[in-house]
């Protein structure tokens, strides 16, 4: 090779085009990795409040309800690029339920963890969810005495997060529950399949 070939083809450094493929695969990976990690919130915990409307069943009747339903949650608890985010809500829920002249109102706390896929959105994140609760039914009935039992629900559903802004987010879901409760005297109360449907806001604390 001549000293004028040596000028029109230099020699790359060693290892340069292995550096530069590193640079742009790492670029490219940043650009279009999934954003789970804004999934429930931009913060680590937060709040949500939602109207919630479910069913019971009292002497083989169903009986519709709806109430509210607050809860904290750790939006944060494990998140990664490949698996998806988990975050875990703690929260009560209380509604109240009518048939004629018959008034049951139902109080209960729960856990709640939810899984949102690995999904590159920044704005709609559909979710898993999970639900294990504790609970009371407070009857008033027309030709029974009144009382109270205390009960369970388990089941699992899913639903949708619609980000709003950085703090603040639109959340709607369904879950499938089995539920229990025990008579409230002569009133009687078999083991059940319900739903629970809510519709809220969650705001981001930190």
């Amino acid at each position: 090779m001549t000293r004028l070939d040596r000028y029109r083809h230099p020699r790359r450094a060693p290892g340069a085009s292995r550096i530069a493929r590193v640079a742009v695969s790492a670029s490219l990976v940043g650009a279009f990795a999934p954003v789970t990690l804004a999934a429930q919130s931009a913060q680590r915990f937060g709040v949500q409040v939602a109207a919630l409307f479910t069913e019971i069943e009292r002497d083989g009747q169903v009986i519709r309800g709806a109430g509210i339903e607050p809860q904290f949650r750790f939006n944060r608890v494990l998140s990664t690029e490949s698996l998806g985010a988990l975050s875990v809500g703690i929260g009560t829920q209380l509604t109240s339920h009518s048939k004629g002249n018959d008034e049951l109102r139902v109080f209960g706390a729960f856990v709640e963890p939810r899984w949102v896929p690995p999904l590159p959105s920044t704005r709609v994140f559909p979710y898993v969810s999970g639900r294990i609760a504790l609970l009371r039914v407070d009857g008033s009935f027309v030709f029974a005495p009144s009382g109270q039992s205390w009960g369970h629900a388990m089941g699992g559903g899913a639903g949708i997060v619609v980000k709003l802004s950085r703090t603040v987010n639109l959340d709607a879901g369904a879950q499938l529950l089995r539920q229990r409760f025990g008579n409230v005297g002569v009133v009687e109360f078999r083991p059940f399949t319900t739903y629970a449907a809510k519709a809220g806001v969650s705001i981001g604390l930190r």
